[in-house]
């Protein structure tokens, strides 16, 4: 029984059919395929990854390669869990410097991580009470205020869905119980409700 393995050169947009016998993996040999096939259907396979690589070095060989930000793109995907589960009282306003939202809970919920990640800050402030806050992978920050109860301190390593505080009245800015949760994101502040359903 014969099978198919399709092999999609799309930057030249050629399409290269080669057929094996008894194909049982993924990996090919090439000496297998210089044996296995055709003088010319192996020519041409070669030709065509030759150009392939070709084409490769001569765009590294253009780029700087002392800005490796300068034409690199990364897409970061990831998922951020709910801190806690309610209602969001008010929401993000970077115009009036509220950079989080406020998410009405019963009080002493538990409050979990929304990530991976280390806590790098784990005190009581006077406006906003008991805070914690996690530095996560790839420049993201959640903050974590007005709670009751921190049980994480500075250092510690958490992960996603961990207990690391309890829904508090905290601080003089604290109108009742309640989170005020932020994330940024290399130093600026992102809108949680664009990431996290809460």
């Amino acid at each position: 029984m014969k099978e198919c393995i399709v092999l999609d050169f799309t930057d030249l947009t050629n399409k290269f059919e080669v057929f094996l016998e008894d194909f049982d993996d993924f990996t090919i040999d090439p000496k297998y395929l210089k044996t296995n096939l055709p003088p010319e259907e192996f020519e041409t396979l070669h030709k065509l990854l030759s150009i392939s690589e070709e084409k490769i070095l001569e765009k590294v060989s253009k780029e700087d390669k002392y800005n490796l930000f300068e034409s690199a793109t990364s897409q970061v995907n990831f998922v951020l869990f709910p801190p806690v589960n309610g209602t969001i009282s008010e929401g993000y306003n970077a115009k009036e410097k509220h950079f989080g939202v406020d998410i009405v809970v019963a009080k002493d919920t538990p409050i979990k991580a929304v990530s991976d990640g280390t806590v790098i800050f784990s005190e009581w402030t006077a406006e906003t009470g008991y805070v914690i806050i996690i530095e996560h992978r790839h420049g993201l920050i959640s903050v974590y205020k007005h709670n009751a109860e921190l049980f994480k301190s500075a250092g510690l390593k958490v992960k996603a869905g961990d207990a690391i505080a309890v829904i508090g009245n905290s601080g003089e800015l604290s109108s009742g119980p309640h989170l005020h949760f932020e994330l940024w994101h290399n130093g600026v502040p992102l809108d949680p409700v664009k990431y996290i359903v809460f």
